[in-house]
């Protein structure tokens, strides 16, 4: 999926009328949309491979970090351009709200998640010591939890009541 399609669904889901973005109107898709958009943030996924690319070498079924610095940094920079791709479309679509804050979070954590779970990656720059196990383990953990977080913020977003459009006013 994407960081920038999280953000857009999000953003659906608060124009919707309260209770209606799952059936009845856009983006017309169950949560677990919104859950694989949170969990697979592609566009940094993306980067990432391209940075292997150029941060390792591989010989035969061994991969070595060549340029452990740069992939330090790219670990750093590739979190906070995932925050960005969340925030930057949905400022521009209703703006933030508080939980907009929590949701802006879930695709960095999601990002080193898919790193802890892989090998010879950025993750493996920053955090060289940690063994295997706890690692998978970490990985596996931090997983589900984003998924119910991801899962319990778009329930929170179709229950959400639209904005007021242009001349109404709401009454609480």
């Amino acid at each position: 999926m994407s960081t920038l399609a999280y953000a857009a669904l999000t953003a659906r889901r608060e124009r919707s009328p309260q209770g209606e973005s799952r059936e009845k109107s856009p983006p017309g898709v169950g949560t677990y949309v919104d859950v694989l958009a949170a969990l697979v943030p592609a566009e940094v996924l993306a980067l990432h491979a391209v940075i292997l690319s150029v941060t390792t070498t591989t010989t035969g079924t061994a991969t070595a970090i060549t340029a452990p610095e740069t992939l330090k940094w790219a670990f750093w920079g590739l979190l906070v351009l995932s925050v960005v791709f969340y925030v930057v479309p949905k400022i521009r679509s209703t703006g933030l709200n508080r939980v907009d804050w929590l949701r802006a979070l879930l695709p960095p954590f999601a990002f080193m998640g898919w790193t802890m779970l892989q090998r010879a990656t950025a993750f493996d720059a920053v955090f060289p010591q940690l063994a295997e196990a706890p690692r998978t383990v970490g990985g596996l953990f931090l997983a589900a939890v984003l998924g119910l977080v991801a899962a319990g913020s778009a329930k929170k977003a179709d229950q959400k009541p639209p904005p007021n459009q242009p001349g109404e006013t709401r009454s609480n």
